[in-house]
């Protein structure tokens, strides 16, 4: 699933503003050496994850790295939690396997704009700087599935940062990737239909309410859902209900943030 940022012409036009995000600290990472540096911080176990069901035991890991300028000044701070099963299962393994071939490619991502951090920053007075967070949620683990939620937010000197998910669900006897389609025993086209008019029930219900969250426009709206593909990971799984979302600025402005609609499992 593809990253979802802000493209750097939106953020552009912001009016820069200071903005300072919490530092994480994170885990064994398994990233190359020569990524290691002195700043950078490997922590174990930062959080306990365990499921008292038969799902896995699972523990959240986390990786952090700071890129400073010779004077010693940050331009941009790194942090990504991520789970990692302790069972030894071969559905453990693979399951392990995705996150870390998906921390790598974050990682990767994430870099991409280190030389822009660099020169944007050295020429500010403030500690201001570029960051990439990322954090960890297990919304389900059972004997059938396991949920992940990681909630990432980049700060790029704008006005404010752009969050971003990635979310999955996985089959906790094969560690592969389920897909919300096949959970509800739908086409994905089906899926896209039923998401789509539950989004549209909700504008219907809510556009009296003091706190609507959508555009104004239902036919922007409309022609805004059309656009999504819910089956894109666009989804998890928490209380016994698959929540499709929305990203801030898709179906609605920024303080709308994720918007949300939910299907009973």
């Amino acid at each position: 699933m593809a990253m979802k940022k802000l493209s750097a012409a939106l953020l552009a036009v912001m009016l820069a503003v200071p903005c300072t995000l919490p530092a994480v600290c994170l885990a064994d990472t398994g990233i190359p050496a020569k990524e290691a540096a002195a700043d950078e911080k490997d922590t174990s176990d930062k959080q306990s994850a365990e499921s008292e069901s038969e799902g896995f035991k699972v523990t959240v890991q986390t990786y952090t790295k700071e890129y400073k300028t010779e004077d010693g000044t940050v331009y941009k701070e790194l942090s990504f939690e991520y789970p990692k099963a302790e069972d030894g299962s071969e559905a453990a393994e693979a399951f392990n396997k995705f996150y870390k071939n998906l921390r790598t490619k974050w990682l990767r991502q994430a870099k991409e704009n280190l030389e822009d951090a660099k020169e944007i920053v050295s020429q500010r007075e403030d500690d201001t700087h570029y960051s990439d967070q990322v954090t960890c949620e297990i919304t389900n683990n059972d004997k059938d599935y396991i949920c992940v939620v990681q909630h990432g937010y980049t700060y790029e000197m704008g006005a404010h940062g752009m969050p971003y998910r990635y979310s999955y669900i996985f089959d906790v006897k094969t560690g592969k990737k389920v897909s919300a389609a096949d959970m509800l025993g739908m086409t994905k086209a089906q899926l896209n239909k039923k998401v789509r008019n539950l989004y549209l029930k909700k504008f219907d219900k809510t556009q009296k309410e003091e706190n609507f969250m959508f555009y104004p426009n239902r036919e922007q709206v409309e022609e805004a859902l059309l656009e999504i593909d819910f089956n894109q990971n666009q989804y998890y799984l928490k209380n016994g209900k698959i929540r499709f979302y929305a990203d801030p600025y898709a179906v609605g402005p920024y303080a709308g943030g994720f918007i949300e609609t939910a299907v009973k499992l």
